[in-house]
């Protein structure tokens, strides 16, 4: 992979609006979410984040959800340089699933998709009820254990789950990837 400084990785974050995308970052970034202060992004945000572990600098892109923003010209440029997609839905509504299929296809046109990580991440796990989780998980099966997510994490950023471990497994990860 090709990074300008050693241990810098550009992780893209991907997905519905309104699926906690913005959250995510924020909480990756070991900021604490003033739920008030969260608003749709508009365009493209990011936070810069280091990790002692490894040396590991993370630039988190947010990327936003509303449709007329995955044409806008700018996810060309944004992705350039990218270690990892954050494919990302709310666990609550069963149907922002359903557009991570578009959000992947517009991510394989990034020339080294093949090379980069790519998580699915189901967020807001604590509003999800029994019912949402089980046609969830009929609805990710294609995902799973297919070429083009690695890894599936399941997120409550208000509650604090999950989001540890997927911030450990991301800093494994990319420590692992050849600079």
């Amino acid at each position: 992979m090709e990074h300008s400084t050693k241990g810098l990785h550009k992780i893209v974050i991907l997905g519905t609006p309104r699926a906690g995308k913005t959250t995510l970052m924020i909480k990756l970034s070991g900021k604490e979410v003033e739920e008030k202060e969260v608003k749709s992004t508009i365009g493209v945000d990011f936070h810069v984040v280091q990790f002692e572990q490894d040396n590991i600098k993370l630039q988190v892109w947010d990327y936003a959800g509303q449709a007329h923003f995955r044409n806008a010209g700018i996810f060309q440029d944004m992705v350039q340089g990218a270690s990892a997609f954050l494919f990302c839905y709310d666990t609550s509504n069963t149907t922002s699933i359903e557009e991570i299929d578009a959000w992947v296809e517009i991510a394989k046109s990034h020339p080294k998709f093949k090379s980069t990580l790519r998580y699915l991440v189901g967020l807001k796990v604590d509003l999800t009820s029994k019912g949402q989780q089980i046609a969830l998980n009929n609805l990710i099966q294609k995902y799973l254990g297919g070429e083009i997510i690695q890894k599936h994490f399941l997120i409550s950023s208000k509650e604090e789950l999950g989001i540890d471990i997927m911030k450990e497994q991301l800093v494994d990860d990319l420590s692992s990837l050849v600079p």
